[in-house]
């Protein structure tokens, strides 16, 4: 899966949009039968630049739902700058494929997340919002008070777990760090 997100970020440069699945080489082509949750991350230096992913799958098939996050990483991410084609040398990947379907947590279950072993996946209870933490993705969250205020920040409003849904979530990390 590196390979199909750096054929993309490649393609993109090249030719400044996404490419289509023919135009890329697919050496694993089970991926075109599988429907998966992916979340695509990048980094420059160590540091996360660009991110995308869905909660459930959209699109036809994990190759296309990896195109699709990473233009959207390198595109449309609003949190971070814009990519500069200085930047593209320098990339490297963090792919999360989630491995274990939500479990929603009570107030106990919250307070013993592992942050190294798993992520959260938080909905405001009206929808409006989420914000997910992928396991293992940063040595600053260590334990769920380490976790509110980076969703607080990426929610752009103070996280209360009253106000929303708690998912537990896992995944299988692809990575090139």
């Amino acid at each position: 899966m590196l390979d199909i997100v750096q054929q993309t970020i490649n393609f993109y440069f090249k030719y400044l949009r996404a490419p289509r699945i023919e135009e890329l080489e697919i050496k694993n082509k089970k991926l075109l039968d599988r429907k998966w949750s992916i979340f695509v991350t990048l980094y420059v230096f160590w540091v996360i630049k660009w991110s995308a992913w869905n909660i459930k799958e959209i699109e036809e098939n994990i190759v296309l739902e990896i195109i699709a996050n990473t233009i959207y990483a390198l595109t449309k991410d609003s949190r971070f700058d814009r990519i500069e084609a200085s930047d593209k040398e320098n990339i490297k990947i963090r792919i999360d494929e989630i491995a274990y379907r939500w479990k929603p947590l009570s107030d106990w279950m919250i307070d013993n997340v592992d942050p190294l072993k798993r992520g959260v996946i938080v909905i405001k209870s009206d929808y409006m919002k989420s914000a997910t933490i992928l396991p293992n993705i940063s040595g600053k969250i260590m334990n769920w008070e380490d976790f509110e205020p980076v969703l607080s920040k990426k929610l752009s409003e103070k996280f209360d777990d009253k106000d929303y849904l708690v998912y537990e979530i896992r995944t299988d990390k692809e990575t090139n760090l």
